[in-house]
C-alpha cells in the first residue's frame, strides 16, 4: 500500500468508521487516528464477538435462481 493509499485509508477510516469531521479527521496525528480506530475494532469485537470466516460454496444457477426468482434468468441470457 502506497503512502497516499494509507492516508485515504485512515481519512475514510476516522470519518466513517469512527464519524469524525473531516476537519477532525485531518487534525488528528497519524497515531491518534490508528488507537480511535483500534479501538472501534475492540468495541465492536466485543459486542459482536469475533469474525469467524464462514466457508464460501459455490452456488448453482437452481440455487441462485430459487433465490433471486425468475428475473435472474433473464439477465443471465
Amino acid at each position: 500500500m502506497s503512502l497516499a493509499d494509507y492516508h485515504a485509508w485512515l481519512f475514510k477510516a476516522a470519518t466513517g468508521w469512527l464519524g469524525w469531521t473531516p476537519e477532525a479527521a485531518l487534525a488528528a496525528p497519524i497515531p491518534q487516528i490508528e488507537a480511535a480506530f483500534e479501538g472501534r475494532m475492540d468495541m465492536l469485537q466485543a459486542i459482536f464477538g469475533k469474525s469467524k470466516k464462514k466457508p464460501v460454496a459455490d452456488i448453482t444457477p437452481e440455487a441462485f435462481d430459487a433465490v433471486f426468482g425468475v428475473a435472474a434468468q433473464s439477465n443471465r441470457q
